[in-house]
């Protein structure tokens, strides 16, 4: 006899109200109850035939008890003469008749309360559950008292309801309360189900009475908080939050006046995290703008189109001032063209984070002041200094931000590509892109009967292999069209799947439905 025959859980210490009455029908099943109950004692027993069926029955239903505990509970019953003294044992062990514990289940039974959107059925088993558990400890509780305290414990949504009963002069039963309690969620339940598919039926009702003065009672629950009188999308709780939600961020004055106006700020956290707020000049996303931020710890780009030595690393958390997340995924350096007194110039911007959901690229002034020199601002612009030449490296945009006049410097290899736009020195290539992937016959035939007009090349040289022609060639490789068993037996190999949850459940509630299919006979049941 193994514990698996008996269906239910082990006993592990808790719920042993619940365990009790699942293990006396096990017992009842197998004709042990009487024994363990102690309807029959071994003193009853006259006969030896009669002593011996006694032990029998005592023997085995002790092992039944004791194959449905856990291991950490068998001390408690493992000493026990019989399986009458190893009951015993657990009632008095688990179910203690004393005033301590008369005093702990009173007082949950009369504190427990129904929160708004609960099952009912459960708030009402549970609250019968804790009166069974009285009545086993020796503290019952009277059917009256019962009825009042689930009364008393039921959500505000429900007022109206025991309003209603208080109403009635006959006396109110458990099974009148209870079966009225579920009819009542039982319709509120089809209520919100129907709500939802006639929301605008509903709508137009409720404006087509207001014109005549009389206003719609709302009696269906919202799907929000569960009070009852608005829908969801009137819910203040939810309009509240809401509007939290998209209250815009204040950026923090340090001192700066230009950031209090929504200024981009980023600064460094202990935990190597970096937060930052993006200005609202425009809510489109340019990787040509760059913006001067005086609280960033590194230079940021949302593009990397003019990165060199680009590095890849694991993503670091950028968190954002509406507590938005973003990550930096690499960084690289970026060259810099600007205009000084002594003329055109161009600076290295080094250690440049690659953030692609940034909106905007941002010039940290602390990071350029560690590297190259001093930042001042006036009220048209800031200015970088080193080695005592002073020139503009920003104007100011509105708002009290500064957009940086510097322009990025595509790579020399990006450079190199477009000029000569082909491979091994010639046009060729550049020209085979430029007119959709033509092949090296066709581009031959335009430039030889002259038929084209702006193609600068006298004759078509061979290229390398086109990496975006080869791939677009590419075809996938055939499924095999026949498979073949790879059982030679029946009921060798099974497949099986479960399906579910439907949509639809069936009559008894069922929404899974599994699978069983011979991998021999492809039979499927």
């Amino acid at each position: 006899m193994d514990a698996s025959s008996l269906r239910i859980s082990k006993f592990d210490g808790t719920n042993f109200h619940a365990w009790k009455f699942k293990m006396q029908m096990v017992l009842e099943e197998r004709d042990l109850w009487e024994v363990v109950s102690g309807e029959i004692k071994a003193e009853q027993c006259e006969t030896q035939l009669d002593q011996a069926t006694y032990k029998r029955k005592s023997r085995k239903a002790m092992a039944v008890i004791c194959l449905a505990m856990e291991d950490s509970q068998l001390p408690l019953v493992r000493s026990a003469s019989g399986a009458c003294d190893a009951w015993s044992r657990l009632e008095d062990h688990f179910e203690k008749k004393s005033l301590a514990n008369k005093l702990f289940l009173r007082r949950r039974f009369f504190t427990t309360m129904m929160e708004e959107g609960d099952d009912v059925l459960e708030h009402i088993n549970k609250l019968k559950t804790l009166a069974e558990q009285l009545e086993a400890v020796g503290a019952p509780v009277c059917e009256d008292d019962l009825v009042i305290t689930l009364l008393g414990s039921l959500s505000d949504s429900y007022q109206f309801l025991i309003t209603a009963l208080e109403s009635r002069s006959d006396t109110l039963s458990w099974e009148l309360v209870t079966s009225r309690l579920l009819h009542e969620e039982m319709k509120r339940k089809e209520q919100g189900s129907k709500g939802d598919e006639a929301s605008q039926g509903q709508a137009f009702i409720t404006r087509d009475n207001q014109r005549k003065g009389r206003p719609v009672k709302k009696s269906w629950p919202c799907h929000n908080c569960g009070k009852i009188g608005h829908w969801m999308a009137e819910c203040p709780s939810r309009i509240q939050e809401n509007t939290e939600r998209h209250r815009p961020q204040r950026a923090q004055d340090s001192g700066d006046r230009y950031r209090s106006q929504r200024a981009n700020v980023a600064q460094e956290e202990d935990s190597g995290d970096y937060l930052f707020s993006i200005g609202e000049t425009t809510s489109a996303k340019s990787s040509d703008i760059w913006l001067v931020d005086s609280g960033a710890t590194q230079h940021m780009t949302c593009s990397k189109k003019f990165m060199r030595n680009y590095k890849g690393f694991d993503a670091v958390d950028v968190h954002l001032a509406d507590d938005g997340i973003v990550q930096a995924i690499g960084s690289g350096d970026i060259v810099m063209s600007m205009k000084t007194p002594q003329g055109m110039k161009k600076s290295v911007l080094t250690n440049v984070w690659h953030i692609p959901k940034l909106s905007r690229n941002l010039f940290s002034v602390g990071r350029f002041t560690k590297d190259v020199g001093p930042v001042t601002f006036t009220k048209d612009g800031c200015y970088g200094e080193a080695k005592g030449t002073k020139w503009k490296i920003g104007a100011r945009e509105g708002k009290g931000l500064f957009k940086l006049q510097m322009t990025p410097v595509a790579p020399e290899q990006a450079n190199a590509a477009k000029s000569s736009g082909c491979q091994g020195g010639t046009k060729s290539y550049l020209w085979h892109l430029r007119l959709g992937h033509i092949g090296h016959d066709g581009l031959n035939c335009i430039v030889t009967k002259n038929i084209g007009i702006g193609i600068d090349i006298s004759s078509v040289k061979k290229w390398d292999v086109c990496e975006g022609c080869a791939l677009g060639k590419q075809t996938r490789v055939r499924f095999q069209s026949n498979t073949t068993a790879r059982t030679s037996k029946l009921l060798e190999v099974i497949h099986s799947d479960v399906c579910g949850p439907m949509s639809m459940a069936t009559f008894s509630g069922k929404q899974y439905f599994v699978t069983f299919i011979d991998d021999k006979s492809r039979y499927c049941c």
